[in-house]
């Protein structure tokens, strides 16, 4: 029971600590991402819009602190507002169609290692001592031991500028329905 709620406490903690800098973050930058929406359009909004729609975008005029609080309140009740680029489409619908596609490439990619792995790993099994085996048993050591981040990197590089089997870009357009 202490391993569970010291993971529980973990978890909360990163993820309080990733929605703090989510929330500082933009603050910090220079700008407001509501002005620069329209800002690109050549559009200029009178004060009372620019007001009604930083209201439906969430952004309240009080203390940065409540603005926080407001924040997190609304990130543990699920209500991620509207997205800027996307509006009006609510974030989390955007979100829920982005799972499906992410889903989708996250199960391929383990069962291609799964199967790949345990091939290998019974092939060298089978060949024990054998230059097959050594060879297997360092590559796995080694690739272990690389970042997720560079072995995707290289990957993406190997694969997609080098070879052109995959897109560099985006797949889909999380607007479509897979």
């Amino acid at each position: 029971m202490a391993f569970l709620l010291r993971r529980v406490v973990f978890y909360l903690a990163a993820f309080i600590a990733a929605a703090t800098i989510n929330f500082f973050l933009p603050r910090l930058m220079p700008g407001d991402p509501i002005q620069k929406m329209f800002a690109g359009a050549g559009s200029d909004l009178s004060l009372e819009n620019l007001n009604a729609l930083k209201l439906t975008f969430g952004f309240i005029d009080a203390p940065i602190g409540e603005q926080y609080l407001a924040y997190l309140k609304s990130v543990f009740t699920g209500d991620l507002g509207r997205s800027v680029r996307f509006f009006p489409l609510p974030v989390t619908e955007l979100l829920g169609r982005a799972l499906i596609w992410t889903v989708g490439l996250v199960g391929t990619a383990t069962i291609i290692a799964f199967t790949i792995g345990t091939l290998l790993g019974v092939m060298a099994a089978w060949r024990r001592g054998t230059r097959f085996d050594t060879v297997i048993s360092l590559s796995a050591i080694f690739s272990s031991s690389v970042p997720a981040v560079v072995v995707s990197l290289i990957t993406l590089f190997a694969f997609g500028y080098t070879l052109r089997w995959f897109p560099n870009g985006y797949a889909a357009n999380p607007m479509l329905d897979p």
